[in-house]
């Protein structure tokens, strides 16, 4: 009895030093060089946006300042409609087997920031169309987690 004794004070010492050492393992992150399969490397989005002069703007410069403006959203609304995609909603009513009314609506819920233009063009009938860039790097990526 004395010697099992003995044996279990032996092992028990001997397991308690023992113990489990954890795994550090690296951080996520861009890896350096080329890009393995699935990595996140920055994609750039280039979008153009129309916009007519208003009717009712009051001398030709502001209403070529509108329609700037108004190309320039267009444009953010394209670099969207690209990044994040369009919630679409239809409603149709029918009476006597005849479609009355048919309503599609569309709709984008985001932010942008960093978009730039990148060449602005003036149409002959006074409209302008601008072409725009924005750079989607490892912040956008983040988003989707």
């Amino acid at each position: 009895m004395w010697k099992k004794g003995m044996v279990l004070l032996f092992v028990l010492t001997l397991f308690a030093g023992c113990y489990i050492v954890p795994i550090q393992e690296p951080l996520p992150g861009p890896l350096p060089g080329p890009q393995a399969e699935g990595q996140w490397v920055p994609i750039v989005l280039r979008a153009t946006g129309g916009g007519a002069p208003p009717a009712n703007a009051i001398n030709p410069a502001q209403a070529r300042l509108m329609t700037e403006r108004a190309a320039k959203m267009d444009g953010y609304r394209n670099l969207l409609e690209q990044a994040y995609g369009v919630a679409i909603r239809g409603k149709s009513s029918v009476r006597d087997f005849v479609l009355k009314s048919d309503t599609i609506r569309s709709r984008v819920e985001a932010y942008i920031r960093g978009a730039k233009v990148i060449d602005t063009q003036y149409k002959e009938d006074g409209g302008v169309e601008v072409e725009m860039e924005v750079t989607l790097g490892y912040d956008f990526q983040q988003i989707f987690r």
